[in-house]
């Protein structure tokens, strides 16, 4: 005879850190379980940012009996989920992640060539409640080995970031939309549908770049030392600068290329500048759209229905049977970089133009840096010379295998610290609108 299960686990808080890029989406979830040691269980959230609306379920679900099995694997790049929500317009069923790429429906991806805000698009909304839904099933079923029989209530926290000029408008209607209201998220994947009630206690709104600067002074003096022995290889001597020099730096500037926009976060004697802060409105999305419409143009049809397909293509080595198409390829995106790396040096030269005088070091990172840097990080290093001479100040260009989660690990880290906030004052936490101050700090 099964025990009875106790319904406090049907009850959970969770926190995290949701980096929303263009192109993927970055994101570390913690909940109340442990491991043997009692540290704390923190899932891991790496998926490509859009989704496949389906009018009709032309999915087969799991039995219910492999919820556990499913819950092992990568459950977030397969999530079938619907919404009941204030923030989403429709009952449609949502396609997540990998499985989206290839799902019959409706894909939906942000627009990295148009001007509407990410705060403004439902789909942003529609990734972070089911990466919280997604988390609090896989959760439950690691306790009680089965799936539950009621909802699962979630109190929420986490923190979040919009490009600089969109934090600047939005941040506070955009923690608003999240903290107003209950959002039910019903879990499709198995043949008894789950449902996750979702209320948020906490939102915290970053600017984008800002809280990855968090994380690089987490990582200290290894991570320091690495990029300086980078930037040296490249003629740069920088004589006397240590690591403990550039960790101590206090006036930065960020570089942080993500799939739709390239932020230019700058740091004023240890606090967020806004008012030298900007966006350039592209990224390495919108080097992969204008390399699409290249090859369509010129006759070179590849199949590919979206950048989505196109980054996943490229990320990978091809088999000898596509060497040859992937090379053709791979030299449409490469002139479409070039031109890219260009207007991203322009754009450093007009940041460099306020603030280059007291500027001691400059961070380049993000999801778009890697497939960018041998046409990118020339140029920078070309610009710091011609406007503030060479070893004015070093450029140091993160390694891409942990660049483009740097956000999310600031963003966690922001969340632990409003929660630590919360508990320390003993009250429930305000809108992040009053967590953060006006400059983001």
């Amino acid at each position: 005879m099964t025990s009875a299960i106790p319904t406090s686990l049907n009850t959970m808080s969770l926190l995290g850190g949701i980096d929303v890029g263009n192109g993927y989406v970055k994101g570390l979830v913690r909940g109340e379980r442990t491991d043997k040691t009692g540290k704390p269980i923190i899932d891991t959230i790496d998926l490509p940012s859009g989704v496949t609306r389906v009018t009709r379920p032309n999915s087969l679900p799991k039995e219910d009996a492999e919820a556990e099995a499913v819950c092992g694997e990568d459950f977030y790049n397969a999530l079938d989920v619907s919404f009941s929500s204030p923030m989403v317009g429709n009952a449609y069923r949502h396609i997540f992640g990998k499985r989206a790429l290839t799902a019959n429906g409706a894909f939906d991806e942000f627009n990295v060539l148009g001007r509407r805000s990410k705060a403004e698009q439902e789909l942003s909304k529609v990734l972070i409640l089911g990466a919280f839904a997604a988390k609090a099933l896989c959760d439950y079923v690691a306790v009680a080995k089965t799936l539950p029989v009621a909802e699962l209530i979630v109190d929420a926290r986490v923190a979040v970031a919009l490009p600089i000029d969109e934090y600047m408008r939005h941040r506070t209607s955009y923690s608003a939309e999240f903290m107003n209201g209950t959002h039910l998220v019903t879990v499709h994947n198995f043949e008894t549908p789950v449902v996750v009630r979702i209320t948020f206690r906490d939102v915290v709104v970053m600017a984008e770049g800002a809280s990855a600067q968090w994380a690089i002074t987490e990582k200290g003096v290894p991570l320091m030392k690495a990029m300086l022995a980078d930037v040296r290889s490249r003629g740069l001597a920088l004589e006397g600068i240590t690591a403990e020099d550039v960790l101590a730096a206090r006036n930065t500037i960020g570089i942080d290329i993500g799939e739709g926009t390239v932020n230019f976060p700058v740091f004023t004697n240890g606090k967020f500048n806004a008012d030298a802060s900007v966006t350039f409105g592209e990224g390495y999305g919108t080097v992969l759209t204008r390399a699409l419409e290249s090859m369509d143009a010129e006759g070179f049809h590849t199949g590919f229905t979206s950048r989505k397909q196109l980054a996943e293509f490229l990320q990978h080595e091809p088999s000898p049977l596509k060497y040859h198409f992937y090379n053709n390829v791979r030299a449409y995106v490469d002139r479409e970089i070039e031109f890219f790396a260009r207007a991203v040096s322009d754009q450093f030269g007009r940041v460099l133009s306020v603030v280059g005088a007291t500027t001691e070091v400059v961070f380049v990172f993000g999801g778009g840096s890697g497939p960018v840097k041998d046409a990118l990080y020339p140029l920078l290093l070309q610009k710091v010379t011609e406007m503030n001479t060479e070893d004015a100040m070093p450029v140091l260009y993160l390694d891409a295998s942990y660049s483009r989660s740097l956000n999310r690990e600031g963003l966690y880290s922001i969340a632990q610290a409003s929660e630590a906030k919360s508990v320390k004052s003993g009250k429930p936490a305000k809108r992040s609108s009053k967590n953060s101050n006006k400059n983001g700090e």
